[in-house]
């Protein structure tokens, strides 16, 4: 196999070859040279960041856009969620007594004695303050009443079951019957505080 020399290029060859070249010629491709670094750097490289930046920012608006069709999307079912919501709540707070209906209280639990064949033999507001948990202390008054009621086992279930389940809201707690009947009459006697939820005068 022939070797191949590689020839040398000395400092020396690189000199003699420039003073060889014509002048106009060296000036002209030095001037070409020159635009052409200009080019690259204030053009050129510019440009290409640019583009990236542009990229990048085109990257995150598709993103963007992506994200805001999904909740478009939601929209239908939010808005379905909000009217369910409503409703739900709208019915909750129909199940509290209204302001002007606490006079009748004494009216209602007189109405379901009497009904479940329940005596009433002392009543009085309850000295026990019921306390609701924020926010509802702000939305509602609980009025409580200490009731000494006398009646058959069943007569006073049914009495109690008569609140647990009645329209509006009612709680029934301290709720204490008598182990053993009246001998003669064959009633127990039980206490019991009954609380009413009344709506605040100042929520509509």
């Amino acid at each position: 196999m022939k070797n191949i020399t590689i020839p040398k290029i000395t400092l020396t060859d690189i000199k003699a070859w420039l003073q060889s070249i014509d002048r106009k010629t060296l000036i002209r491709n030095g001037m070409v040279a020159g635009a052409l670094l200009v080019f690259i750097l204030f053009i050129f490289l510019p440009l290409s960041l640019q583009a990236k930046k542009l990229s990048t920012e085109v990257k995150n608006l598709k993103q963007k856009i992506s994200q805001a069709n999904l909740k478009i999307a939601k929209i239908p079912g939010m808005i379905k969620q909000k009217e369910q919501f409503g409703a739900r709540i709208k019915k909750l707070r129909e199940e509290f007594f209204e302001p002007q209906e606490t006079d009748k209280l004494i009216e209602t639990i007189s109405t379901a004695a009497s009904e479940s064949e329940v005596k009433i033999s002392a009543s009085r507001p309850s000295a026990k303050v019921l306390e609701l948990p924020a926010p509802f202390d702000k939305k509602y008054i609980p009025v409580s009443y200490e009731l000494v009621v006398e009646g058959s086992y069943h007569a006073l279930g049914k009495f109690i079951n008569t609140f647990e389940s009645y329209p509006k809201s009612f709680a029934v707690h301290d709720l204490q019957i008598t182990e053993g009947a009246d001998g003669a009459t064959g009633l127990r006697q039980g206490t019991l505080t009954l609380t009413a939820f009344i709506k605040h005068p100042t929520i509509t």
